[in-house]
């Protein structure tokens, strides 16, 4: 029996977005930083879990990150971080061009694993979901499947009537578990091959 489909849940980085880091990099030539100081002490900290997950706002997270980068390096670095800041990533165009088509039929939400800058993101990027849900305003992240469930909530459609579309392998098992029909994102084409198997009348593969 063909389960019907009621809406489509996509990651947002590695399909709507990428991040190539160079507003990282200008800020660490002009601090005089080493390479890949920035990423350590912004990502590989406890304190980007919490505000990925609502317990700090973007804003508090980045101003934790340059204050023990001043602590560190001297309070010169923090002259140099608005580039790093600045950057927020590249838009794809030709997802943000399908996602256009799809919203005429389908409503899309995104679930990313992210800090409260997300909608603000998304206008930046004139990217527009039907549906934004950023990790910090669930206040779980990805792979919990309580993030695919309340994500789900959120839309208002059971996870069984929802596909679900992610470039990392892991949130995808974590999210077929919860009953989405999740599939691991490879690239445009094969995301519209998958969709045109659901019925929708995209354009011509990419």
């Amino acid at each position: 029996m063909t389960v019907r489909i009621e809406g489509l849940l996509v990651d947002m980085n590695g399909l709507f977005r990428h991040w190539h880091n160079t507003g990282a990099r200008q800020s660490e030539r002009l601090a005089g930083l080493p390479p890949g100081t920035i990423h350590h002490y912004a990502y590989d900290h406890p304190t980007y879990r919490a505000a990925r997950v609502g317990l700090l706002t973007d804003q508090e997270w980045a101003d934790n990150v340059a204050d023990r980068l001043a602590d560190d390096f001297g309070p010169a670095v923090c002259q140099h971080l608005g580039p790093w800041r600045a950057d927020r990533g590249e838009r794809d165009d030709t997802m943000a061009e399908l996602l256009d088509q799809i919203r005429r039929h389908l409503p899309v939400g995104v679930l990313s694993n992210c800090t409260d800058a997300l909608p603000a993101d998304l206008e930046h990027h004139q990217i527009e979901f039907d549906h934004v849900l950023s990790s910090a305003s669930l206040g779980v992240d990805k792979p919990s499947p309580h993030a695919f469930r309340t994500a789900a909530d959120r839309m208002g459609i059971p996870t069984q009537r929802l596909v679900y579309f992610d470039d990392e392998p892991t949130f995808v098992h974590a999210a077929s578990t919860t009953g989405l029909h999740a599939h691991l994102f490879t690239g445009p084409a094969d995301f519209t091959t998958h969709l045109h198997r659901l019925g929708l009348p995209l354009a011509a593969d990419r």
